[in-house]
């Protein structure tokens, strides 16, 4: 019989036909990317509570409804009392701009003038200075990149609402389209490919939920240790250390910069209760809340964790840092199965 005529080979054109014109339709799509990534992410958040409630007898349809009122409820908490003080915050922060600007130019000054009068060779000299400048222009690019994004992602309302739209078919039909999707196979692949599917599932849930949870309990403690310091733009350092949170091993540090950079300009005092506010943090974080809400459920090793997070950063900056674990996480799961079946089957 002809190759051709072969019901398997039939099923892997299709399916291959299928992958390349849904890549492509994703590709006419990607300004939608975003909502779609977001609605992921949202169903690994929701999706739990919303299993609870339909194993205590609520239609499934019924529980996802009351998970978004209570959701709704949340976040229009979170619109009316912190919007406005981010919004507060970022208007503060750009009518004080000048004035740290001029603040980092006389810490750089200070410094220059400490240096002037010893005996440093003039080519030191030369490349120290150009290192200032250089560290000047990195600084205040980073301030002009910040506040862009902030006010940029305004820009993200329309997406960001249409997330839960698409959560919710997500979580409704959750099963039917895993059903589906496995049923489109050809029949002796579908154990397998249900196998990994189910491994990735749990360890995207795994790290979307637990770093999730870590990374919100560290930026409430850190909002509400700037606060009490009596620092400025505290829910925006909080937020931001939240963010860095999900960056493992460097993000405590990434996240303490803005944070310890501002105190500086202050006094130095400050500087330091900063550091250490940040230091008992991290340790809490380290020692009792990670421990306790992670454990090791990504299972990576530290090695692997800290090339792919410099992988990550390579490529894509910031983003790319916090993606590189769930990939690395994901690829491991792959690379197992398939050391499987070549090696031990």
């Amino acid at each position: 019989m002809p190759w051709w005529k072969d019901d398997n080979i039939k099923k892997l054109l299709f399916l291959f036909s299928v992958g390349f014109l849904v890549a492509y339709f994703f590709y006419l799509i990607k300004g939608l990317i975003f909502s779609l990534g977001l609605a992921v992410l949202l169903v690994y958040l929701l999706n739990p509570l919303v299993s609870i409630l339909e194993r205590r007898g609520t239609p499934r349809t019924g529980a996802i409804l009351l998970v978004y009122l209570a959701l709704f409820f949340f976040a229009a908490g979170i619109f009316l009392y912190g919007v406005p003080r981010i919004i507060e915050q970022l208007n503060s922060l750009a009518e004080t701009i000048p004035l740290y600007t001029d603040q980092v130019q006389d810490v750089i000054r200070s410094v220059q003038s400490h240096y002037v009068n010893l005996s440093i060779p003039d080519g030191m000299r030369q490349v120290i200075d150009e290192r200032i400048r250089w560290l000047e222009d990195i600084i205040l690019q980073q301030v002009k990149l910040t506040v862009a994004s902030l006010i940029g992602a305004a820009g993200y309302v329309f997406k960001i609402l249409l997330a839960p739209v698409l959560a919710f078919y997500f979580l409704k039909d959750l099963q039917l389209i895993k059903k589906k999707t496995i049923l489109t196979l050809p029949e002796e692949w579908r154990k397998d490919v249900a196998g990994i599917l189910h491994d990735i599932d749990q360890v995207l849930g795994s790290f979307v939920r637990g770093y999730f949870s870590v990374a919100a309990i560290v930026g409430g403690l850190t909002a509400a240790s700037m606060a009490f310091l009596g620092m400025e733009f505290a829910m925006m350092l909080g937020l931001f250390a939240g963010i860095t949170e999900l960056i493992p091993y460097f993000g405590p540090v990434i996240g303490a910069v803005p944070a310890v950079g501002l105190a500086v300009l202050h006094s130095k005092w400050l500087a330091v209760k900063v550091a250490l506010a940040f230091m008992i943090i991290h340790q809490l974080e380290g020692n009792i809340i990670s421990p306790k809400i992670l454990g090791d459920k990504v299972g990576l090793h530290p090695l692997v964790v800290i090339f792919s997070l410099f992988a990550g950063g390579e490529l894509y900056g910031l983003t790319g840092m916090l993606l590189a674990v769930p990939v690395a996480a994901v690829l491991r799961v792959i690379l197992n199965f398939a050391y499987g079946k070549v090696f031990v089957c």
